[in-house]
C-alpha cells in the first residue's frame, strides 16, 4: 500500500515540474520581448531626436519648374505596373533602363524600408551655365548611412571634396576633367545638383531657413503620384534657346494663366493632371486680348477634320470695341497701320462679321511643310457678310500689289488671297501670328485662313466628305481653351517649333510620344471653375499607333490625288494645276504690303 501511495504522490508531483519549466520559458519570452521593445523604442527616440529640415527649404528662388512626389517607390511601382511601362522604358538610355527594371525594386520587403521617401526636383536658368537642375530627397534617419554612398559611386566616378561654407562640405562627381554633378547631405536631406553654383545656393537657402517664395507649397496632395509647380514665363525662358523662332502665343498664354500646380494620377490607360492656376480672373494681355477667358460654345469644331496632329479652340470676346479702346488707351493699336494704309475700318471690315470662337489646327503631316500645314479659324454668324468684306479687301489690296491671281474656286468654295503681311495678328493679336500669307475661304459658319491654299483644300474636302468632328457624337468638355491631338503625329511636327539641338535631345522620347493615342487639355481659369482644368494622356500601343498613323497619311494622299475641276480667275482647269499656280512663291512675299513695327509693341 505504501508503494502504491508513493507512486500516486509521484504521479501528482510530475505536473508541478512541467509548470515550473513553462514558467521559465515564459519568463525568457517576456525578457526577450522587453529587450526588443526597448531597442525599438531607443531607436525610435534616436531617429526622432535627429535634426530635421523640411524638404521644400532646399529649393532656391527662381525655379522654372518643380517636380515632386510624396513617395518615390510608390511612383515607380504605379508606372512600372501600368501600360505606360514599355513607353517609359523605351525612352531611357541603357544605364537608366537598368535602374528602371532593377529586380531589387520589386522586393516585397523593400516598401518597409523605402516607402515614404518624398523628393523634389527643380530646373533653373542661370546666366553663365544655362539650365541647371537640383534634386533633393528626404531620407530621414537613413541620411546617416550616406557615407557608404561614396564607396559605391567611387567605383565609377572620381570624387572630390568641395567646401560650401563654414561647416558645409559637398562631394563633386568627376569623370576625367568633366564635372558631372555635386551632392551633399544636410540633416535628413540628400541634395544633388548638376552645377556647383546651384548647390551652393541650395546650401545657403537651407542655412537661412529657406528661400523659395514663388509657390505656396510645403506638403503633397494625398492620392497623387506626382506633382508639378511651374511658372509659365520661366518655362518659356528655359525652352526659348531651342525654339526655331519666338513663340509669342505660348508666352502670352503663360502670362494670362499665371503660376500653375499640376497634380498627376494614373488610371490604367490614362495619365491625368488636374491643373490649378493662380490667376482666377481675366487681365488684358496684348497677345491674347481677344480671348474671352470664359467657357465658350464649340460650334466651330464642326469644320475641323477628325484626324489632325494638334489643335486648339478658345472663346473670343464679344466686347471687341471695349477691348480695342482699352488697348488704345495703353497706346497699343497695331491695326491702325492697316486702316491708314488701305483706308478701311477694322470695326466695319472685320469686327462686323467675327463671332465668339477661334481655333488653330495643325493638319496631319504631308507635302505641306512648316507653317503651310496650319489653319486659323474664326467663327462668323454672318458668312455672307464675311465673304463680302474679305472679297472687297482682296480687291483693294490687289490694286496696290502685283498679285498673281484673284480667286480660286474649288468644289463650290472660293479661296482668296490678301497680300498684307501679318494681317491677322495686327487685327486680332499675336495669338494669330502663325498666319503670315493669308489665304482664306468661308466654310459655313467658319472663316479659315492659311499660309497655303492646299491646307484650305484639305479643310474643304473634310467638310464635304463628312470627315469633320461630329458634335452630336463627340463629348467636348466645357472649356475656355481646349487643346487636343495625337502624340505620334505631334512628334513628327516638332521641327515646326524645336531646333535641331532640341530635337536631338528629344529623340529618345519618341516611344513616349508614340504611345499617346490621344491627349486633351482643358483650361478654365476663372474662379468658379477652380480645379476644372486638366491634361489627360490616353495610352495606345506605339506599334499599332504607328501603323494607324501611316494608314491615315495614305488616305489623305489618296484624297489629294482625286480628280476635281477648279476655276482660277474664271479659267477652268484640273485642281492640281490650279493649286500649283496659286501656291505661294517668293515674289508674293516681296509684293506684300508690309509694316516695320512689331505687332506686340507697336504704338499709336
Amino acid at each position: 500500500m505504501e508503494e502504491q501511495d508513493n507512486t500516486v504522490e509521484e504521479l501528482h508531483e510530475e505536473p508541478s515540474h512541467i509548470e515550473e519549466k513553462k514558467a521559465k520559458k515564459s519568463n525568457k519570452g517576456i525578457i526577450f520581448l522587453s529587450i526588443l521593445i526597448l531597442l525599438f523604442g531607443t531607436f525610435g527616440w534616436w531617429t526622432q531626436s535627429l535634426p530635421k529640415t523640411a524638404l521644400w527649404k532646399t529649393l532656391p528662388a527662381g525655379a522654372g519648374v518643380i517636380v515632386g512626389t510624396s513617395d518615390v517607390l510608390h511612383l515607380w511601382q504605379e508606372l512600372h505596373a501600368s501600360e505606360w511601362n514599355n513607353a517609359i522604358e523605351g525612352s531611357l538610355n541603357s544605364s537608366r533602363k537598368r535602374i528602371w527594371n532593377n529586380a531589387v525594386l520589386n522586393n516585397s520587403l523593400l516598401p518597409y524600408f523605402l516607402s515614404d521617401y518624398p523628393s523634389v526636383g527643380a530646373i533653373y536658368k542661370t546666366e553663365k551655365e544655362g539650365r541647371a537642375q537640383l534634386m533633393a530627397i528626404d531620407l530621414g534617419w537613413q541620411s546617416k548611412l550616406t557615407d557608404h554612398l561614396r564607396f559605391v559611386i567611387g567605383k565609377k566616378f572620381t570624387l572630390e571634396q568641395k567646401s560650401l561654407g563654414e561647416n558645409g562640405e559637398a562631394t563633386v562627381l568627376k569623370r576625367g576633367t568633366s564635372k558631372l554633378g555635386i551632392y551633399f547631405v544636410y540633416n535628413n536631406l540628400l541634395v544633388f545638383s548638376t552645377h556647383e553654383t546651384l548647390a551652393k545656393r541650395a546650401y545657403e537657402a537651407l542655412e537661412h531657413g529657406g528661400e523659395m517664395t514663388e509657390w505656396e507649397v510645403g506638403e503633397f496632395e494625398e492620392g497623387k503620384i506626382a506633382e508639378v509647380w511651374m511658372n509659365p514665363d520661366a518655362i518659356y525662358a528655359l525652352s526659348e534657346p531651342n525654339f526655331v523662332e519666338p513663340q509669342l502665343s505660348l508666352k502670352g498664354i503663360g502670362r494670362l494663366l499665371g503660376d500653375q500646380h499640376w497634380m498627376w494620377t494614373e488610371d490604367g490607360l490614362s495619365l491625368k493632371a488636374q491643373i490649378e492656376t493662380k490667376e482666377k480672373g481675366f487681365k488684358l494681355e496684348p497677345v491674347w486680348w481677344m480671348w474671352s477667358g470664359t467657357s465658350s460654345s464649340k460650334e466651330l469644331l464642326n469644320v475641323i477634320p477628325t484626324h489632325i496632329s494638334v489643335a486648339s479652340h478658345w472663346g473670343m470676346s464679344t466686347k471687341v470695341k471695349e477691348r480695342r479702346e482699352a488697348l488704345m488707351r495703353a497706346n497699343i493699336a497695331p491695326w491702325s497701320a492697316i486702316e491708314n494704309r488701305l483706308s478701311i475700318s477694322i470695326e466695319e471690315d472685320f469686327d462686323s462679321w467675327v463671332g465668339d470662337e477661334a481655333a488653330w489646327v495643325k493638319l496631319m503631316a504631308s507635302e505641306l511643310k512648316g507653317r503651310d500645314g496650319e489653319v486659323m479659324l474664326l467663327k462668323t454668324n454672318n458668312p455672307a457678310l464675311a465673304s463680302e468684306k474679305l472679297r472687297a479687301l482682296n480687291v483693294k489690296v490687289e490694286a496696290n500689289t502685283l498679285e498673281r491671281f484673284s480667286e480660286l474656286k474649288y468644289r463650290g468654295f472660293a479661296i482668296g488671297y490678301i497680300g498684307v503681311e501679318e494681317l491677322l495678328p495686327r487685327v486680332y493679336g499675336d495669338a494669330f501670328n502663325r498666319i503670315r500669307r493669308p489665304y482664306y475661304t468661308v466654310l459655313g459658319n467658319a472663316v479659315a485662313f492659311s499660309n497655303h491654299p492646299k491646307s484650305l483644300k484639305r479643310m474643304i474636302d473634310a467638310k464635304l466628305d463628312q470627315r469633320t468632328i461630329n458634335l452630336e457624337e463627340t463629348k467636348i468638355p466645357k472649356s475656355a481653351m481646349y487643346i487636343w491631338g495625337n502624340g505620334g503625329a505631334l512628334y513628327q511636327d516638332l521641327p515646326l517649333w524645336i531646333d535641331q539641338d532640341g530635337l536631338s535631345k528629344m529623340k529618345s522620347y519618341q516611344p513616349m510620344f508614340g504611345s499617346v493615342q490621344s491627349f486633351e487639355m482643358v483650361f478654365l481659369p476663372r474662379a468658379k471653375y477652380h480645379g476644372a482644368s486638366y491634361l489627360n494622356l490616353n495610352y495606345g500601343d506605339a506599334a499599332q499607333e504607328k501603323v494607324a498613323l501611316t494608314k491615315r497619311l495614305r488616305e489623305f494622299q489618296a484624297i489629294d490625288d482625286k480628280k476635281y475641276e477648279a476655276y482660277l480667275d474664271g479659267v477652268k482647269m484640273e485642281h492640281q494645276k490650279a493649286f500649283k499656280i496659286a501656291s505661294p512663291q517668293k515674289s508674293d512675299e516681296d509684293n506684300m504690303i508690309k509694316f516695320q513695327l512689331n505687332t506686340e509693341t507697336e504704338k499709336n
